[in-house]
């Protein structure tokens, strides 16, 4: 690839405020817990691992984010650090098929399970299933990042130290992303369609990670 780094994607590492997202800081002593990638620098294009829907937790996958998906309809502040990642042309074209690609694909699922046994294992990667960090980790590894140990063994919080010089906004969220098309689905209430979606993720997350061992 050549070397003229002409353009640049965007990290965006969060402190979102849902329930499980604050245990998982408690649990892991982690300043932020949510990672994503945005093409743009005021974020409007920003895609990460999450939920389709707030009750939607088993239902995970690549999705395109938006303001209402850091503040959750609160007023509340919500600190996020973004960093710079100089790219060329051609590493710009790869990291927008690779997203392209998992968007809203449920073959690529969230890997729930890393998560939860990070505090014990420090995570572990199943194929076409990704958590946030591990997505990105796998983006940045592919634009020569991020080689000292393999993309599901990274934190948000390492982001800080390995690219604290790409560092250009920490803050409230609401000081840079401004994207937030009203979304009335993704509050919506827990539906007999989400329920048999989460069931069914747990199934295919359960059956991955059976598979994976044998």
């Amino acid at each position: 690839m050549s070397e003229n780094k002409t353009k640049a994607i965007y990290i965006l590492i969060s402190q979102t405020g849902t329930k499980f997202a604050k245990t998982i800081r408690k649990i892991g002593k982690q300043q932020f817990n949510h990672s994503a990638i945005s093409l743009d620098p005021d974020l409007r294009r920003t895609y990460g691992f999450a939920r389709p829907q707030h009750n939607a937790v088993l239902m995970g996958r690549l999705v395109r984010e938006s303001l209402e998906r850091y503040t959750l309809g609160t007023d509340e502040p919500v600190e996020i650090a973004v960093f710079k990642i100089p790219v060329t042309e051609e590493e710009y074209k790869w990291v927008k098929n690779e997203l392209a690609i998992r968007l809203n694909n449920k073959e690529y699922m969230y890997n729930l399970f890393s998560v939860l046994t990070y505090p014990i294992i420090k995570g572990y990667s199943l194929e076409n299933m990704y958590t946030c960090i591990e997505f990105v980790a796998y983006i940045l590894k592919g634009l020569g990042h991020l080689k000292e140990k393999p993309a599901c063994k990274y934190t948000p919080d390492d982001l800080l130290i390995c690219f604290k010089d790409n560092l250009v906004y920490r803050g409230d969220v609401r000081g840079l992303m401004t994207y937030n098309p009203k979304n009335k689905k993704y509050f919506a209430p827990v539906s007999m369609k989400v329920v048999v979606g989460n069931a069914k993720g747990l199934l295919r997350l359960i059956l991955r990670t059976f598979k994976a061992l044998i």
